[in-house]
C-alpha cells in the first residue's frame, strides 16, 4: 500500500467520526459564534472623548482642540488633581508640556502618545497648521484596545492543536493489543515510519480544512478585523497542527487505555490551557499573568495566542520566529520519541 493510498485511508477514519467533526469543527464554530454575539456590542469606535485640563491660555489650547478624541478644560493644577481624583479628568498638561495623572489606564497612555506627538511636531520645526489632526495619532500596543480580541485569538489557537485527536486516534487503533487493525498493522510489512507520515499527513489535512473553515466564518461574521497577516497567521496554523499530532501521536502511545479516554484526558487538558490564555475573557488571563506568570510562558496555546495576536494587530513579529521554533520542537521531541517507543513495542501474541 502506498503512502497516499494509507494518508486516504487514514484521513477515510476521522472523515466517518462524528465525534471528530463536533470536536474540531462544529465545537469552535459555537464558541466563535457565541463570541461574535457577546461582543458585537463592544467592538464599535464610539469611545468617549477624553478629557484633560491644561491652564489659560496655554500654547498648545488651539492644537489640543483639533484633536477630535480629546474633551479640552481650562483649570489650576491644584483643582485638576482635584478633578482627576473625582475621575473627571484623565490628565492635566503643564506650561511645560508635561503630563500630570494620578492614574494608569488607556486614557492616560492615549493623551501621553498624543502630547508626545505634537511636541516632536514643533520640536521638527514643521509648521502646525499644515500638520492634520484627523490622523490616527496613537499606535496602539495593548491588548486592551479591543479585549475580546484575546478570546478569538485564544479559540484559534486552541482548535489548532485539535490535530492531536486525529493522531491519538491512529496511534490506539494501531496497537495490537487494542484493537485487531492493530494487529494486523503489527503483522503486515508496512513501515511504521510510513504509517506515521501517512497519519500526520492526513491529520494535517484535515485539521487545515477546519482552521481555514472558522477563519473564513470568523472573516465574514465577526465585525471586527482579526486577520491583517493572513500569510503569517496560516504558517503558525500549519506549524500549530504538526505539534498537535506530535503530542497526540505520544498521548496515544499509553497502553491499556481506550481512544476514548485518551481524547478525553487530552480535551480537558488543552481547555485548561485555553481558559489560561484568555479564551473565557481577557481578565482570566491577566489573573493568571500576575499570580502564575510561568504558566502561560509554557503554554503553547498562551504562546501562539500571543503571537497571533502580536502580528495581526500589533504588526509586532519579535517573537514570530520564536514561536515557530517552539512548536517545530514539539513536533519533534514528540514524534522521535513515539517513534523509538513504537520501534521497542514488542508483543508476546497477536
Amino acid at each position: 500500500m502506498g503512502i497516499f493510498k494509507m494518508t486516504y485511508q487514514m484521513m477515510l477514519i476521522n472523515f466517518k467520526d462524528f465525534g471528530y467533526w463536533f470536536w474540531t469543527l462544529l465545537y469552535p464554530l459555537l464558541l466563535s459564534t457565541l463570541f461574535i454575539l457577546t461582543t458585537s456590542n463592544i467592538t464599535g469606535d464610539d469611545m468617549d472623548d477624553i478629557p484633560v485640563g491644561i491652564t489659560e491660555e496655554h500654547q498648545l489650547a488651539s492644537t489640543l482642540d483639533q484633536v477630535e478624541i480629546l474633551e479640552v478644560t481650562e483649570t489650576t493644577e491644584p483643582e485638576a488633581l482635584t478633578l482627576m481624583e473625582n475621575e473627571e479628568l484623565s490628565g492635566f498638561i503643564t506650561d511645560d508640556n508635561e503630563l500630570i495623572v494620578t492614574s494608569s489606564g488607556l486614557n492616560q497612555t492615549i493623551l501621553e502618545s498624543v502630547l508626545n506627538e505634537i511636541i516632536q511636531i514643533y520640536e521638527s520645526g514643521i509648521p502646525i497648521e499644515n500638520f492634520s489632526f484627523d490622523d490616527n495619532f496613537i499606535v496602539e500596543t495593548d491588548a486592551d484596545r479591543e479585549p475580546q480580541v484575546i478570546m478569538f485569538y485564544s479559540l484559534i489557537a486552541m482548535m489548532v492543536f485539535y490535530t492531536m485527536f486525529s493522531s491519538i486516534e491512529f496511534m490506539t487503533t494501531m496497537q495490537p493489543n487494542l484493537s485487531t487493525m492493530g494487529a494486523r498493522f503489527q503483522a503486515s510489512p508496512y513501515s511504521k515510519i510510513k504509517m506515521l507520515m501517512a497519519s500526520a499527513v492526513g491529520a494535517l489535512g484535515l485539521g487545515l480544512l477546519t482552521n481555514f473553515i472558522i477563519i473564513a466564518y470568523l472573516m465574514i461574521f465577526y465585525q471586527g478585523t482579526l486577520f491583517n497577516a493572513l500569510m503569517p497567521t496560516i504558517i503558525l496554523l500549519i506549524f500549530g497542527n504538526i505539534a498537535g499530532i506530535g503530542i497526540g501521536f505520544a498521548v496515544g502511545l499509553f497502553p491499556k487505555i481506550n481512544a476514548s479516554f485518551k481524547t478525553f484526558v487530552g480535551l480537558i487538558f488543552l481547555l485548561t490551557l485555553t481558559f489560561s490564555a484568555g479564551m473565557i475573557g481577557p481578565a482570566v488571563r491577566v489573573l493568571v499573568n500576575e499570580n502564575l506568570p510561568l504558566l502561560n510562558d509554557l503554554n503553547p496555546v498562551a504562546r501562539l495566542a500571543d503571537t497571533l495576536f502580536r502580528i495581526n494587530l500589533m504588526d509586532n513579529f519579535d517573537d514570530y520566529m520564536m514561536t515557530l521554533g517552539i512548536l517545530t520542537g514539539i513536533a519533534v521531541v514528540m514524534f522521535m520519541f513515539t517513534l523509538f517507543a513504537l520501534r521497542r513495542k514488542q508483543y508476546d501474541s497477536l
